[in-house]
């Protein structure tokens, strides 16, 4: 009786490297092709709380800061925004503009004409401290209302410096 492939036994088995190759270069250009660069979100100078004591540096300028306080209820609902102890109150419904409208308002009140020459902005950087259970998007509307504004096709920065408190854990 004759074994089938009997003769094959002595054969070695070639792997063909090009097929593959080809295969891994198609891979390559599809996922630089697919590849999306995602633009900044802002151009924001934030400063995180450091985790230990602060050291004090003698070449730092002294700036005026704004206290921004942010009130949460337990579900994160923003219930209420100080800017230095002074309570925001939202303008009516029926007027288009919010709570964060206010808040850039009263800054502007405070630091002047940003692009003027006795603008404050430069020197003043806003502190926020948020409630533990806030939602991010009303920080984020904060953040936007202190920073600058749109007029036009043109944005004009506010202030740059922002920074945030440790965060306040509702109990």
């Amino acid at each position: 009786m004759k074994v089938r492939n009997a003769d094959r036994e002595n054969e070695k088995i070639e792997l063909q490297m090009t097929p593959m190759i080809d295969i891994v270069f198609q891979l390559l250009i599809f996922f630089i092709m697919t590849f999306k660069i995602v633009a900044q979100e802002g151009d924001f100078n934030i400063r995180m709380p450091a985790a230990g004591v602060p050291q004090s540096d003698p070449m730092v300028v002294e700036t005026t800061t704004l206290k921004v306080r942010m009130k949460s209820n337990l579900e994160g609902d923003l219930t209420s925004i100080t800017l230095d102890d002074r309570a925001l109150t939202p303008p009516p419904s029926g007027s288009g503009a919010d709570v964060f409208d206010v808040l850039r308002q009263r800054v502007l009140e405070t630091v002047g004409d940003p692009t003027g020459p006795n603008s404050l902005a430069p020197d003043t950087e806003v502190e926020f401290e948020c409630d533990y259970n806030l939602d991010y998007q009303y920080v984020i509307r904060g953040i936007t209302a202190v920073s600058g504004k749109m007029e036009g096709n043109k944005v004009i920065k506010i202030i740059e410096k922002i920074k945030f408190a440790p965060p306040n854990k509702q109990g």
